[in-house]
């Protein structure tokens, strides 16, 4: 991130150079300077920027030199807008002579002049401090030209979908029976999908409630997420603006109690379906209950949760609890290879003799953990297919998956490191975004833009590129699609509830 940061800032300091000469005067040369250092800095921070959590002293580093930027670049906009104002104060007092504005101008540009120096000098010392304390080797594994080529190349290859995270075809028959069975006890069965993160509960979700055999029977289905940051308005309101009509009165002021009553009674008479996938608390299922009526035999409510406890208590009969597990190696192995080998037009690769003998590190090391597996492969995917390029990842995955039951967060940030630079900035800026929230994919794209996230590549156009980039962070599991337009381009997307 801190190499987008100073990046980004060097393009702007070059552009105001280039338009705004006149305005700088005398302090030019000591922008120019600020210019060139944070050139040089930019070029030390692609490898240090990826290394930032294994060396407490490239961290530091790297924080002192993000924050000597944003300093810059406060002392810079402050400037401009100074001198703007001065500008149009001008433009109302024509009749004075120009040696007046002149001298209007001067405190500016010795205030300017000043606080350009101190930062020079601090950017000075933290350059200096690479070679005092030891940072002079970091450049050492910088990522290879090869391994660049290599993700541009294929950059527009058919994304594993998150499809192939789990091995499915036996989860799904069973939660589909659960969902089509009827129970002579019940007339609003509940059915559970429990397993740790990043085993794929909403993607078995996904499947079985998506098939045309499952939705037949049902009057009405609604799909919502309900994440740690529980709303019950808000779920409610998002089941009802699925199965019924409600006016924009309505939207705007119908409270909880309302809204649940009028959804029970629609519910009433129908025979629904209602997924409520990411529950984390007992308390979502207390409070929503009674809005599900039991009226119409055959209504199910399928909910995922990593935890049991809330399944058994939302789920009458736990026959109808589904319980996710971890992959075997031969799963793991056929996972990773999906992931590894995308694009490459065949579901068997041919390995070298060295990398297959990987194989069990790399299945060991994930542990069974379907995310993990992705992420991985994803990873490997952008790398040159040769054993001293993948020991390098797997030397760092190592360190990671040694870090507790979260083992997959660790996976997740080693990912996040090997970003190029131009996606950092593009992926934490999805974080503004809501837990669980659909993240509309040409307001996302729109954002970046006007954040000037997006580097020009030769004549094509921004958007396309940024849509490249959307691409590049759904290969990398940093993002998933949530919903495709009938082309098959992205429509919308969301972050992994792990992020």
């Amino acid at each position: 991130m801190a190499e987008s940061t100073v990046t980004f800032f060097a393009e702007k300091l070059s552009n105001l150079i280039l338009q705004e000469a006149s305005v700088f005067g005398e302090v030019e040369g000591q922008i120019k300077l600020l210019r060139n250092e944070l050139e040089w800095m930019r070029l030390f921070l692609r490898d240090a920027d990826s290394k930032l959590i294994y060396d407490e002293r490239v961290k530091l580093w790297v924080n002192q030199i993000r924050s000597a930027t944003h300093d810059a670049e406060d002392v810079i906009d402050e400037f401009i807008l100074n001198m703007d104002h001065r500008k149009r104060r001008l433009n109302t007092l024509k009749f004075l002579p120009a040696c007046v504005g002149m001298v209007d101008k001067l405190p500016f540009i010795h205030e300017l002049d000043s606080r350009v120096k101190d930062i020079n000098a601090m950017i000075g010392a933290i350059i200096a401090n690479r070679s005092k304390y030891g940072l002079e080797a970091l450049t050492a594994s910088s990522s290879s030209t090869a391994d660049q080529a290599v993700s541009h190349k294929e950059k527009r290859a058919p994304v594993v979908e998150e499809s192939d995270v789990v091995e499915i075809i036996d989860g799904a028959k069973k939660v589909k029976q659960m969902l089509m069975m009827k129970v002579e006890t019940s007339t609003r069965l509940v059915v559970s999908i429990v397993g740790m993160g990043g085993l794929g509960k909403t993607t078995l979700a996904k499947n079985a409630y998506n098939q045309r055999d499952v939705q037949g029977p049902f009057d009405c289905k609604a799909w919502v997420y309900v994440s740690q940051e529980f709303r019950a308005r808000e779920i409610l309101l998002a089941i009802a603006l699925q199965v019924m009509s409600l006016s924009d009165a309505e939207k705007r002021e119908m409270g909880e109690t309302e809204l649940g009553q009028k959804l029970c009674e629609f519910l009433g008479e129908k025979k629904y379906l209602v997924v409520m996938d990411d529950v984390w608390s007992s308390e979502v299922w207390s409070r929503l209950q009674p809005h599900f009526p039991e009226a119409k035999d055959g209504s199910k409510v399928l909910i995922t949760t990593r935890n049991k406890e809330i399944a058994l208590h939302a789920t009458s009969l736990e026959a109808f609890i589904y319980e996710l597990r971890l992959m075997n190696d031969d799963e793991s192995w056929r996972l990773f290879l999906k992931k590894a080998f995308r694009g490459t037009g065949t579901t068997t690769p041919t390995l070298t003799t060295e990398l297959e003998e990987l194989r069990e590190k790399i299945v060991t090391k994930c542990k069974g953990l379907p995310l993990a597996i992705v992420v991985l492969g994803g990873l490997l995917s952008t790398k040159e297919r040769t054993k001293k390029s993948w020991e390098k990842v797997l030397a760092s995955i190592e360190w990671h998956l040694d870090q507790g039951p979260e083992s997959c967060m660790g996976i997740l940030a080693l990912s996040y490191n090997d970003l190029p630079y131009y996606l950092k900035s593009c992926f934490l800026y999805c974080g503004i975004f809501p837990e669980d929230y659909e993240i509309d994919a040409w307001h996302l794209i729109k954002s970046w833009l006007a954040e000037g996230f997006i580097q020009r590549r030769g004549k094509e156009r921004l958007e396309d590129i940024a849509e490249d980039y959307m691409h590049e962070l759904i290969h990398r599991s940093l993002i998933q699609v949530a919903d495709r337009r009938v082309d098959e381009r992205v429509k919308s997307c969301r972050m992994h509830d792990l992020l």
